[in-house]
């Protein structure tokens, strides 16, 4: 059996964790499926508990063009919520950030494959078996690799024969109950259709989006625009299945849809210039998931979208990946296996998911909305900024960890 560590993903969760491996000098190999860099759909959103992984990681944000975020303002309709963050935060494109991390895996000795595509993945003896297909011929039939361990990171998508699993007494406490409930309830698999576009802005208009990221909130749903680099403007969303028959599942009438749930959305919206002819978008996104401690399998280590899902409102996926990939790295070093990563990222995950999903929860109504704004408005500034900040932090994630190369 091969002793080499095989990355499946080469997301921020995949190439974080074959970065640690390979700099504690453990042979890891790592996969990916796409070809080469390209956008996903997300909010950008670097925060600081991210940030301190991608600086341990080699990657120099403010060289990258990273945007710097400072303040975030919420939007109910015409009202308006704004607090300065108690931290700096940063956006970029998940293209150059993917792109970033996967020269630093290389640079640490990771064997990276582009256009790898996983299509098969079973347990043999004490180890795994795996067929792994290049995206890059229709001739090609497939490799057999094998390897003690493996470390799934292959986002919100799932891979074929090994889907999510819900256990009733960890996903009560973000209330997710059954697999049936995550395909039946407000944050199911079949319930919302999430979309990214990216913008140019006006020159004369730039300063509107430097430092801030404005959050707009509406029935089942909402958006988020925040700046990247080279002067753009990331617009991502979330909307019901039923909103987007609505629109007769056309693009322009989504976008001119969101544009009128509030006359600065519509006015923001009509200043910038699209980059793409379409957007992005992903379905089934089962907010509000954790991954069962009782669930582990002998050597597999689930990162990122695969050990939880926060909602994207919170901002956290990105430092959920990076905290996964460096809790299971430093695990997996120390001879530790998956059932001990799973009981401690679950204990580190479930109080922020939790939160945010019951946050998402009273801010999805009408009811929930207009009363969480009436009465952050009523408050006088300096309470409402002290409110604002708890509600944002206690959907943070965890304390990093400390990386250490020694």
């Amino acid at each position: 059996m091969n002793n080499e560590t095989i990355i499946i993903g080469g997301g921020p969760a995949g190439s974080a964790a074959a970065i640690l491996l390979a700099k504690q000098g453990m042979p890891v190999r790592l996969l990916e499926r796409q070809t080469g860099p390209h956008h996903k759909v997300c909010g950008e959103f670097i925060s600081y508990e991210a940030a301190h992984y991608l600086q341990a990681l080699g990657v120099d944000l403010p060289a990258l063009g990273a945007e710097p975020i400072r303040q975030v303002r919420f939007y109910n309709g015409e009202q308006q919520l704004a607090f300065r963050l108690p931290f700096t935060a940063w956006s970029l494109s998940r293209r150059v950030l993917d792109a970033a991390l996967l020269k630093q895996a290389e640079m640490a000795g990771v064997v990276v494959e582009l256009g790898a595509a996983v299509t098969q993945l079973s347990r043999t003896g004490s180890g795994w078996e795996l067929i792994r297909r290049s995206q890059s011929t229709s001739t090609d039939d497939g490799s057999v690799l094998s390897a003690k361990t493996i470390f799934l990171a292959t986002g919100k998508h799932e891979l074929r024969g090994w889907p999510r699993q819900v256990d009733r007494n960890v996903n009560a406490k973000v209330a997710i109950n059954t697999r049936a409930d995550l395909k039946n309830t407000g944050m199911g698999h079949n319930q919302f259709i999430g979309f990214k576009m990216h913008f140019r802005s006006d020159s004369s208009l730039q300063d509107q989006w430097q430092k801030a990221v404005e959050i707009h909130l509406f029935d089942d749903g909402y958006a988020g625009l925040e700046p990247i680099e080279q002067g753009g403007v990331n617009l991502c969303f979330l909307i019901g299945q039923n909103t987007y028959k609505t629109c007769g599942s056309n693009w322009p009438a989504v976008l001119d849809w969101l544009g009128r749930r509030s006359s600065h959305l519509q006015q923001s919206l009509a200043n910038l210039t699209p980059c793409w002819s379409e957007p992005l978008a992903v379905a089934g996104i089962p907010y509000g998931y954790i991954n069962p401690p009782n669930n582990a399998q002998p050597g597999l280590f689930r990162l990122g979208d695969q050990a939880a899902v926060i909602p994207s409102f919170a901002g956290d996926g990105i430092a959920i990946a990076l905290h996964t990939a460096a809790l299971a790295a430093q695990i997996h070093r120390a001879g530790g296996d998956s059932s001990l990563y799973q009981y401690q990222a679950c204990e580190a995950l479930t109080p922020p998911v939790r939160n945010a999903k019951r946050l998402a929860d009273i801010l999805a109504s009408s009811v929930g909305r207009n009363t969480a704004f009436r009465l952050g408005l009523l408050l006088p500034s300096l309470l409402r900024k002290k409110l604002l900040q708890e509600l944002f932090l206690r959907t943070r994630v965890f304390s990093p960890i400390p990386l250490n190369f020694a």
